[in-house]
């Protein structure tokens, strides 16, 4: 992002060197994330639909009474729930990569390099929490979708 850009901090060289992280994932056409772009178009459809579903239910239109619909929505959840998860081993192997290049180059084994691992973790947490979280809303409407509400 552009404040981190112009950041003067062990946190910004972390990010910064956690996306050339990618890039080299990119350059090497690493698996996970071959993957993951290959997943991109049909999470895209997916993604606009369930918006559009849940724009439906929100002003009214009772996709729940729809069985069809219901089944629509635990497929797109589907789709961007496993987008998430093959997400995961992309950040975190982009955050190794980071913290290897800033060892060898920068920092070394100091007092920096644990704050560098501490904001990529961090970082990384917030890729596993969207993973937890589009588990659960998949979950709760397969539930549904099975006919168990409670």
């Amino acid at each position: 992002s552009e404040p981190v850009y112009h950041m003067n901090s062990v946190a910004a060289a972390a990010v910064a060197a956690h996306e050339c992280g990618h890039a080299v994932q990119h350059q090497q056409a690493y698996r996970w994330l071959t993957l993951r772009s290959k997943m991109v178009p049909a999470v895209s459809v997916a993604s606009q639909m369930l918006n559009f579903l849940m724009m439906l239910f929100i002003f009214g239109f009772f996709v729940t009474q729809s069985p069809t619909m219901i089944w629509v929505m635990v497929a797109c959840l589907a789709a961007t729930t496993a987008f998430a998860l093959v997400t995961l081993p992309v950040e975190f192997d982009a955050s190794r990569r980071a913290l290897v290049w800033l060892d060898r180059s920068v920092m070394g084994r100091t007092m920096e390099h644990e704050r560098a691992r501490n904001a990529l973790f961090w970082a990384a947490m917030t890729y596993v929490v969207g993973a937890l979280s589009s588990i659960a809303m998949l979950v709760y409407w397969l539930m549904i979708a099975l006919g168990r509400r409670d």
